[in-house]
């Protein structure tokens, strides 16, 4: 608040103070008068005050919680530690104390929305495809179509955030539910497998980090670079990682799903390419 006026700051602690006799008069089922200047016996202004300064705690913990969701949000937009610092009043070492990990977010963020802008609708459509071609209904479903809702439902500026967990169920759905039979429904699933595979390698900074030195494909001691990670049922339930000839050929067997991928774009050219596509 260094940035306020008196008079601001004083409104600030009116509509605080306000905030705080309304939340007593509600927890103490009082009339809309009783308040810091009632005129009542000590017992009950003492409950009142005490009230108070739990509503107050409260505020003042919630006011946290705004602080370092404010902070994180003009992060993801390109405030760096000077400016956050500025605006709350600290230094920049102290609002990275405060709020640590947040350098890097706007890069981040961008390759969010690079990533969106290029493969939303079709992400959008895949999902569509999953929920209509589900063999049966599921929790994760239910869940995955209220997200599909609400990134429809929200402006085109907090689309981005909602994503987020969309993307998360949608791979919770793509890899976590048993491969449907019917061919169309099949291929749908493994197509949103490959979407969110390909979403988490171009959009997660920590990706870019791993040191994949010396990995190779895991399939008949192949000794080729890996570009994806696959679930096969066929190496015991479990996750290898698979150079694209060995990846395009194990998409062709039943249940195979890519589950990762070390470099965008890697997981769905590998997909098109194992169903005949360009």
């Amino acid at each position: 608040m260094r940035n306020l006026s008196d008079a601001q700051r004083a409104a600030v602690t009116t509509a605080i103070e306000q905030l705080a006799w309304t939340v007593v008069r509600e927890t103490l089922e009082l009339e809309p008068d009783d308040g810091p200047c009632s005129n009542l016996p000590d017992a009950d202004m003492r409950q009142m005050w005490l009230a108070a300064l739990t509503s107050l705690l409260a505020i003042r913990e919630s006011t946290e919680q705004l602080a370092a969701s404010a902070a994180l949000s003009a992060a993801q937009r390109g405030a760096d530690y000077p400016a956050i610092g500025d605006a709350a009043g600290m230094t920049r070492q102290g609002a990275r104390r405060k709020w640590p990990g947040l350098a890097g977010l706007s890069d981040e963020r961008q390759r969010k929305l690079t990533w969106w802008n290029r493969r939303g609708d079709q992400f959008a459509d895949c999902v569509r495809a999953v929920l209509t071609t589900a063999d049966l209904e599921s929790p994760r479903l239910t869940v995955l179509r209220e997200r599909l809702d609400e990134i429809e439902q929200t402006s085109p500026a907090q689309r981005i955030d909602v994503f987020d967990m969309a993307l998360v169920d949608a791979h919770a759905v793509a890899v976590g539910t048993p491969r449907p039979t019917e061919p169309t429904a099949a291929y749908a699933n493994g197509l949103l497998a490959a979407l969110t595979a390909d979403a988490y390698a171009a959009m997660n900074s920590h990706s870019f980090l791993v040191n994949r030195e010396g990995l190779a494909c895991e399939t008949d001691n192949c000794s080729s670079e890996p570009i994806v990670e696959l679930w096969r049922s066929d190496y015991g339930h479990r996750t290898i990682a698979a150079c694209r000839e060995h990846a395009i050929q194990a998409l062709a067997q039943p249940a195979t799903r890519i589950v990762a991928a070390y470099q965008p774009d890697a997981a769905l050219s590998v997909f098109a390419e194992a169903h005949g596509e360009d």
